[in-house]
């Protein structure tokens, strides 16, 4: 029996600004060019769905928007992302680093003051180790001396910083100089938290440096302690099957995406949310009806010995679609 969706939300997105990374590890590869859709008309979009949200008092669905693959947006283009984030009740305040251009000199200087005064009051930096490491990670030479440089430079302007850490067998060796080199950066860190690659996108290519129990296990309290957030029941594949097979049967619930572009925006104005969503949902209903159900999967594709480890247990289940797709040709479905 195939696995049963049921979309629990919908999340916009719109490839505004293209991406100057080129990182081993992206989640959204497919999107590193940019749209060439008005900002304004996307937008127009998705106050319509927080509109039929709030109409319909649909308060179990939620609605999500992504803006890039790059921050690196225009002034009226932060302004309308601070207006979409204000409609889901919340602040844009915090600018990614991720994909920036090059700036130097008085030109990087004159962009972060510009961002400050639009209300940006810090950066979001994700770092997968320090120096070479990092700058091999990411895809572009320099690229670790960039970012921290701007930490700098906003930290000297009062500016707080969230640090997301990438953690994989190659970048542990780096972690306390990683670690020396952020504690010594002036200003507020208001998050810093170690993370393991996500199973999607490109990081499936590099399973072999993904750590281990024993890893796990043995890390200095120092990276330990930084464990916290949304993700933090790292847990090998053993250890993820007997809690997966508990809720096999269960439907899963997904956030439906929706890449909103200049081939489609005509029809999407012309249509309904509600149809919209409908036809959103049936889409991934239909992926989905050729997989097998998550207990076939793991009869089939599941390795109780494995013991490499994973932050979500839809990271195993991606592992085994790609077994499945590899074996029967049926290509994994929308996730």
């Amino acid at each position: 029996m195939p696995r049963q969706i049921v979309g629990k939300g919908l999340r916009l997105t719109l490839r505004h600004a293209p991406c100057a990374h080129i990182c081993r590890y992206c989640l959204i590869s497919e999107t590193r060019k940019g749209s060439a859709l008005p900002f304004a008309r996307f937008e127009q979009l998705v106050h319509r769905f927080y509109d039929w949200k709030l109409a319909d008092h649909r308060d179990d669905l939620e609605i999500g928007v992504f803006v890039g693959p790059s921050f690196d947006y225009d002034l009226e283009t932060l302004r309308g992302v601070a207006r979409l984030r204000a409609r889901r009740g919340g602040k844009f305040q915090i600018l990614n680093l991720g994909g920036l251009r090059i700036r130097r000199g008085e030109a990087l200087t004159a962009w972060l003051e510009e961002r400050q005064s639009a209300g940006i009051i810090g950066f979001h930096t994700s770092l997968a180790g320090c120096d070479e490491t990092h700058d091999r990670w990411n895809g572009r030479r320099g690229d670790f001396a960039y970012q921290t440089a701007i930490l700098r430079l906003g930290g000297e302007r009062g500016m707080v910083r969230h640090e997301r850490l990438f953690l994989t067998q190659n970048t542990l060796p780096h972690f306390d100089r990683l670690l020396d080199i952020l504690d010594g950066i002036p200003g507020e860190v208001r998050n810093r938290y170690v993370t393991l690659f996500f199973y999607a996108g490109l990081a499936p290519r590099y399973e072999n440096e993904r750590i281990t129990e024993e890893i796990r296990d043995a890390l200095p309290e120092r990276i330990g302690r930084l464990r916290q957030g949304k993700f933090v029941d790292w847990r090998s594949e053993r250890e993820w099957i007997p809690l997966m097979m508990e809720v096999a049967d269960r439907p899963r619930r997904l956030i439906l995406k929706l890449d909103v572009h200049e081939g489609n925006i005509d029809a999407l104005e012309k249509s309904s949310c509600e149809e919209i969503f409908a036809a959103r949902e049936r889409l991934y209903q239909d992926s989905y009806r050729p997989i097998p159900s998550l207990a076939e999967l793991c009869t089939r594709y599941g390795d109780p010995e494995s013991r490499k480890v994973y932050m979500m247990s839809r990271d195993v289940e991606g592992r085994w679609l790609d077994l499945h797709a590899r074996e029967t040709g049926i290509k994994p479905p929308i996730d």
